[in-house]
Order: C-alpha cells, then structure tokens, then sequence
C-alpha cells in the first residue's frame, strides 16, 4: 500500500508499517485531534468452521476535543475482513462490494439506521 493515502480529503501520512499492521495520522486538525487510519493483520482460526484464515481490521479514528468542557474523545469505525485460506478472489470481491454499496446507501441510509439502533 502507499505510504500516504488521502481519503474523502484527509491526507493520512505513514507513521509506521510493521508485519502485523500499519497506521497512518493527519494532523489538520491539529496535533491534539488527529485523524488516524490503522491496519492491523492476523492470521486465525475461524471458531465455526475450525478453518484457517486470515484477518484484517481497519478502524478510522477522529479525535476531538469538546468545544464547552474541553473532554477529549474519539469516533471510531472499524471494519473487520475475515478472508479464509479457502476464500478465492471472487468470494471477497462479492462480500466487499455488498459492504461497500451497504456502507454508501443513501435511500435508504442504511447506516443511519444502524447508528438508530435498527437491526
């Protein structure tokens, strides 16, 4: 992957790259509330199929800060790809361009009614 990736206008520059993951920062907004999308990967056994596979997680994080009490915080997404060593390419092709046309759905806005506590 890039070392740098701007994504949706945020440039995230590498901060490290090891084995079992990467992370990225952007800094924009300042240095006490960055931006910052992690990669972590791992290599498991599924607990239902007992079948090896192998695992990656990406969370995007913004850090804020309250504007009235000055209290950090932080909104954080992941998503979690759970690829089996049995997986061929057209089987996480399928799942990734359902989750991506679930995740950019505006009518319905299918994640607003996730975050509305619809099942």
């Amino acid at each position: 992957m890039n070392a740098d990736l701007t994504i949706n206008t945020i440039t995230f520059a590498k901060s490290f790259d090891t084995e079992d993951g990467s992370e990225r920062r952007s800094s924009a907004r300042g240095i006490n509330a960055p931006d910052i999308l992690a990669i972590k990967r791992r290599q498991i056994t599924d607990s239902a199929t007992k079948q090896p596979a192998r695992q990656f997680v990406v969370s995007t994080d913004r850090q804020s800060v309250d504007a009235v009490t000055a209290a950090k915080y932080c909104t954080r997404v992941h998503t979690v790809f759970t690829v089996p060593d049995l997986a061929v390419q057209d089987d996480v092709d399928a799942v990734v361009a359902t989750h991506r046309a679930l995740l950019a759905s505006t009518s319905p806005d299918y994640v607003a009614q996730i975050l509305n506590s619809e099942s």
